[in-house]
């Protein structure tokens, strides 16, 4: 067999009669689904009837509205801050009161005049006291009230 063929000749046919399926009787499936309603015309030709000044003016309309509704949002925040702002002010204040108060406890002065008052510290200024001789008994000390002395040196 060869690799080139050469075209044959056909003879046309003849063409075959139709026939008709037969019919089929008239009965009428239900649909298996329900079909949606159109939409009403009167609707659709409202939209078209309106100008588009009107269409127009309803945009901006409800745009101004949405910039409206979101300044007081905003400014609803803003409020929100400027108070939690406040309460962070008085807390600020109400801490640096009680530092200082604890800060003035500790502060040196008061540390040296507590220490002097516990005399753990040298004194600031020595008091004289006059001088007594030593060979001399100390007088008994004198009392208001009735009680008995009796001298520790003569017991």
């Amino acid at each position: 067999m060869s690799v080139v063929s050469i075209p044959r000749r056909v003879e046309p046919r003849a063409p075959r009669p139709r026939t008709r399926p037969a019919a089929r009787p008239e009965t009428r499936r239900r649909p298996l689904h329900e079909a949606v309603a159109p939409r009403r015309s009167s609707v659709t030709t409202t939209l078209r009837r309106t100008s588009s000044l009107r269409k127009s003016s309803f945009v901006v309309v409800f745009a101004l509205t949405l910039s409206i509704m979101g300044s007081m949002v905003v400014a609803n925040r803003q409020v929100q801050l400027h108070s939690l702002q406040n309460q962070l002010l008085q807390a600020q204040s109400t801490y640096a009161e009680q530092v200082g108060s604890l800060t003035d406890l500790s502060a040196p002065s008061q540390v040296a005049t507590k220490a002097g008052a516990l005399h753990l510290v040298y004194p600031v200024a020595v008091t004289q006291v006059l001088s007594t001789p030593l060979d001399k008994p100390l007088p008994l000390p004198m009392f208001l009230g009735y009680a008995p002395v009796t001298s520790r040196a003569n017991r």
